[in-house]
């Protein structure tokens, strides 16, 4: 065979490995906020730094099953519930403190964890849920070794809302009560699929690429960007609400129906009239709380 033709065909198998390696150091690699608190105009997340960083929170460890020691704020008032709070994509628990603060006014006990490669936690890399699920069913695991006869409550939004659904379909405590999934996706493919069409519109062959992302995945990292929720919601036990913002530009308002829809479970919906990403409560405070505060005491009697 030709030389010219030879060099190309062994050169193909490169670009293509190092092109998925490149997005996957784009999607997943560790980038921490030099300033957590820096506010995101685009959306209305509520925050309480003073709520945040009082003294008497105490920092919790545990190791993940991987091996990576992972870290929460856990603000202990002496109640026999405790809500855990899941922060989205590159954020951290900053910026769920001001529902965190609500929670704790109500008189539940708050744990904010840190993702794996955001923050306070180890690691070099996130999977979008796909890890994080088993974090979060080991973070409630170690809440009922605290204290056996409390009860848990899951809330998660975005990259947080799939954890939390992805963690209800784990082996649970029985001190798990209820969850709630914020403006979270069904499927990590097909959020990446949409989210590669809306930055960058002139890539050619999407599917295609994120086939071969997920190969790579696969290959060097040990996780799939296939995951699923519908599987976990239609085996979980756990009683859910879900919330989303109809003018969701970041996770598309349709998963709505495709995660509510599966759920075998006690379920209900709240819909948010033009509520953009993450902030159904930011638009609507008053209401939030209500639904929230209400779904949770429900679930606790």
């Amino acid at each position: 065979m030709n030389a010219k033709v030879l060099i190309p065909a062994a050169a193909a198998p490169a670009l293509l490995y190092a092109a998925a390696a490149y997005f996957f150091r784009y999607t997943f690699l560790r980038a921490d906020k030099p300033d957590a608190w820096a506010e995101n105009p685009r959306f209305k997340v509520l925050r309480d730094r003073a709520f945040f960083e009082q003294p008497g929170r105490q920092l919790l460890e545990m190791k993940s099953r991987d091996g990576l020691r992972l870290r929460a704020w856990l603000y202990d008032q002496g109640s026999d519930v405790t809500v855990v709070l899941c922060h989205g994509y590159r954020g951290g628990p900053e910026e769920l403190s001001g529902i965190a603060a609500h929670l704790y006014r109500e008189g539940f006990n708050v744990l904010l964890p840190y993702h794996r490669a955001h923050g306070l936690s180890e690691g070099s890399y996130f999977t979008m849920g796909v890890r994080e699920k088993l974090d979060a069913a080991d973070w409630a695991k170690k809440l009922a070794a605290l204290k056996p006869e409390g009860k848990i409550v899951f809330f998660g939004w975005s990259m947080g809302a799939n954890t939390v659904m992805g963690a209800v379909g784990e082996a649970l405590p029985e001190n798990v009560v209820c969850a709630v999934a914020d403006c979270g996706y069904e499927s990590l493919r097909d959020q990446l699929l949409y989210s590669c069409r809306k930055a960058m519109p002139q890539l050619p062959a999407k599917r295609a690429f994120l086939a071969l992302l997920d190969l790579y995945c696969r290959g060097m990292r040990d996780f799939s960007i296939t995951e699923e929720r519908r599987g976990a919601l239609a085996c979980t036990r756990v009683p859910m609400l879900f919330i989303h913002g109809t003018d969701d530009d970041v996770v598309p308002f349709e998963n709505l129906a495709r995660c509510c829809g599966p759920c075998a479970s006690e379920k209900c919906s709240a819909v948010y009239d033009g509520a953009a990403h993450a902030s159904a409560c930011g638009s609507d405070p008053e209401r939030y709380f209500s639904e929230l505060d209400g779904f949770i005491r429900d679930h606790i009697k």
